[in-house]
């Protein structure tokens, strides 16, 4: 009986980084600023926006976005989320870019230097079996008889190599351990392990739970890659 009522319960709980998310998502936003300090812009975006949000500042014993630094944007009509990605666009500096990453129903904006270390690390798993498999490949004989081959054990690692080193390649490479950097990517029965901070994982696998959509609005898809997520209404 109380696993049923547990069940039920999980039916109606939504995650609270989907309300946020679908804050994000679905809010248009109008912005002109002209060399407007960033505390100030973002001080605005969060409270027109309603949500929660944590900015890593620099201070005195430690690295951080520059609250003086001077946010010019000029977009009209966009997801709140594009807005945000062109704001922490301008925050970085010459040691780190900045982004934003959702954790714990706040919205965080900072260095990817700040955001990389250990203690925004979530492990998740991500199985491979549908990027490894290999399809059966077919010898026709002059007989019309087929020979078929499997791949090998040896054959299919080496496919999930090349998977991780895809991988440690071309998404956010700074932060794998392979490149000097604290996260980890490694596999387990063909699973793919991997320990990092939110911002990395929206580029693996997005988010495993849809954002909260408001009522009579067309649903939208997101696309993440690195700081050029894109915002799109379903045609169907």
């Amino acid at each position: 009986m109380k696993i049923i009522v547990a069940l039920i319960i999980s039916m109606f709980l939504v995650h609270p980084d989907a309300k946020i998310l679908g804050a994000l998502v679905y809010n248009d936003r109008t912005i002109k600023v002209e060399g407007e300090e960033a505390a100030s812009v973002l001080r605005t975006f969060e409270d027109d926006l309603g949500v929660l949000m944590t900015v890593y500042w620099k201070k005195k014993e430690r690295t951080g976005c520059d609250k003086t630094k001077e946010i010019t944007l000029h977009l009209s009509n966009q997801s709140a989320l594009v807005v945000l990605e062109r704001i922490t666009q301008q925050l970085g500096n010459d040691e780190s870019e900045a982004t934003w990453q959702l954790r714990d129903g706040v919205v965080e904006v900072g260095l990817k230097s700040k955001l990389m270390q250990k203690q925004f690390h979530r492990l998740e798993t991500y199985p491979i079996m549908d990027l490894v498999f290999n399809v059966r490949s077919f010898a026709v004989t002059e007989r019309g008889n087929g020979s078929g081959s499997i791949e090998s054990a040896l054959q299919k690692q080496q496919r999930i190599d090349e998977i991780i080193e895809k991988i440690t390649k071309f998404v956010e490479p700074e932060v794998w351990e392979q490149n000097g950097g604290d996260c980890t990517i490694t596999n387990y029965n063909e699973t793919l392990l991997v320990r990092a901070p939110n911002f990395v994982h929206r580029q693996l696998g997005g988010y495993p739970f849809a954002p909260v959509k408001p009522d009579d609005v067309p649903a939208r898809s997101v696309q993440f890659n690195g700081n050029r997520t894109s915002v799109t209404i379903n045609n169907n």
